[in-house]
């Protein structure tokens, strides 16, 4: 019978092992979502900033070529 109960213990502490790793995965996933959500909620004033600092600098690349071409 002593033999069983020690099966029976190595059998609960298999399944809490699986247990454990199933929730660290489960945590991995729901950090994952937060982050690509994040980033989604971010992407427009990212693209934004991007395009403003392309114009600023189109605009002072401009500034310059007039100011090279004495106009």
């Amino acid at each position: 019978m002593n033999d069983q109960t020690e099966m029976d213990g190595l059998n609960v502490r298999e399944r809490f092992v699986r247990i454990d790793l199933m929730l660290a995965d489960i945590d991995r996933i729901f950090a994952d979502r937060d982050r690509k959500q994040q980033e989604i909620r971010l992407a427009p004033w990212q693209l934004a900033l991007a395009g403003m600092t392309a114009g600023a600098a189109l605009f002072a690349a401009g500034g310059a070529f007039l100011k090279l071409m004495g106009g």
